[in-house]
């Protein structure tokens, strides 16, 4: 399944996008605690696509949403509100984790 599968056509005719990165996703659901995943940013909003057991699944978040992203023993740390917490990503294969958390941080101030 192709996580990076944002198309200029799914975007606002204002948005450009930012950088991505793709890796496992620690988050459980019912019996899973980890699943394959992407982010991938734009100018005015973060997209998270999950493969859940073959089943896509995409989450969009405003950067009011996110509280923070830092990145801890080269994995990746995005904390949202109360209620939801945080989910890492691990395993991290495509992106760089750096540029990502810069350019988050930079979104949400």
């Amino acid at each position: 399944m192709d996580l990076l599968n944002l198309t200029e056509a799914d975007l606002y005719p204002t948005e450009k996008f930012g950088p991505s990165l793709v890796g496992t996703l620690l988050y459980k659901v019912r019996d899973q605690n980890y699943f394959p995943g992407a982010y991938m940013t734009t100018n005015e909003r973060m997209f998270m696509n999950v493969d859940m057991n073959g089943e896509a699944y995409t989450r969009v978040f405003s950067y009011q949403d996110i509280v923070k992203a830092y990145l801890e023993d080269n994995n990746l740390i995005i904390e949202f509100p109360e209620g939801m917490g945080q989910i890492a990503m691990v395993d991290i294969t495509s992106g760089d984790g750096e540029e990502f958390v810069n350019y988050l941080n930079d979104k949400i101030k």
